[in-house]
């Protein structure tokens, strides 16, 4: 006998006990979910469909919709696949009302997020990631930011034109720890007020008399829509309030109200100004930010 012939007949029982374990797990199908699939039954329950629907639903996964959408809802699938005009549209009026119902349902509950963010931590500091020791090594990185920005808001930059060494890093080049509050772009074009104009108006719950009196100014002027965001406010009932409150009868606040739009407060929106005291007014041409009113 040769040396070490002695482990094959071990070897060979071995090897079968691979084969069929990768034969048992290739043939074993793969659970995608925790919660099961659904009943035909529950399946029309839930979506609004018939027998048939759920029946050619099925049959159409089966063949060829696994491939293309296993990610899309039964509506849409047999939407997609219906040739009949008339009972296309049915699905796509359905798609919609139940699209409707989940957009509701996340803006619901993203805006219930916000209100306990807010009441939790209250007005929390703008992060400028730009400044972490990551990037304070990457000069380069941080002026394509820059240029980024400057192309995206045309007069606006978020990113400090200027570098000095950083006390945490000697030598490095880098963006001001501290960002600089945006400055107007010399090509940009006269912040005289224009109409089509409009304006991003930053208020809050403390401020009255500036605040009003600076909705009023804005209002004089021919801006087609003023954004007026709220700060601080204990909800979005004690925003309308406020702006009920504001100078004038009902005739003349019906009117004002054609373009004013209340909007929950969005410190991206301001950038660096977004914890200046109120009010600030930003206007903007065709989407871009031209001057601080």
């Amino acid at each position: 006998m040769r040396p070490f012939a002695w482990w094959i007949p071990l070897l060979v029982p071995i090897c079968l006990s691979q084969a069929q374990a990768q034969t048992a797990v290739q043939n074993t199908p793969v659970a995608y979910s925790t919660w099961g699939t659904p009943s035909d039954e529950a399946l029309g329950a839930h979506w609004d469909l018939t027998p048939e629907d759920v029946k050619r639903y099925n049959a159409y996964m089966a063949v060829e919709g696994r491939y293309f959408y296993p990610q899309v809802d039964p509506v849409m699938v047999l939407g997609l696949i219906e040739t009949d005009p008339d009972r296309r549209a049915q699905f796509a009026a359905k798609y919609l009302a139940a699209e409707r119902r989940r957009i509701e349902q996340q803006t619901v509950f993203a805006t219930l997020a916000a209100e306990v963010q807010l009441k939790r931590f209250g007005l929390e500091k703008l992060v400028d990631f730009a400044t972490v020791p990551g990037a304070r090594q990457s000069p380069d990185y941080l002026a394509a930011r820059a240029q980024r920005s400057e192309g995206r808001n045309g007069a606006f930059s978020s990113v400090a034109a200027s570098t000095r060494p950083s006390p945490a890093l000697p030598g490095a080049s880098v963006a001001a720890s501290t960002p600089a509050r945006p400055a107007l772009d010399p090509s940009a074009e006269p912040a005289t007020p224009q109409a089509g104009d409009d304006v991003d108006l930053l208020v809050e719950a403390g401020c009255t008399t500036a605040c009003y009196a600076k909705l009023t100014d804005l209002l004089k002027t021919p801006v087609s829509r003023i954004h007026i965001y709220g700060r601080g406010f204990k909800d979005n009932h004690a925003f309308i309030r406020w702006l009920n409150q504001r100078p004038g009868d009902a005739a003349l606040h019906a009117q004002e109200e054609k373009r004013i739009e209340p909007r929950r407060f969005d410190a991206l929106m301001f950038g660096d100004l977004a914890t200046s005291k109120a009010p600030v007014a930003l206007l903007r041409r065709h989407g871009v930010l031209v001057a601080r009113l």
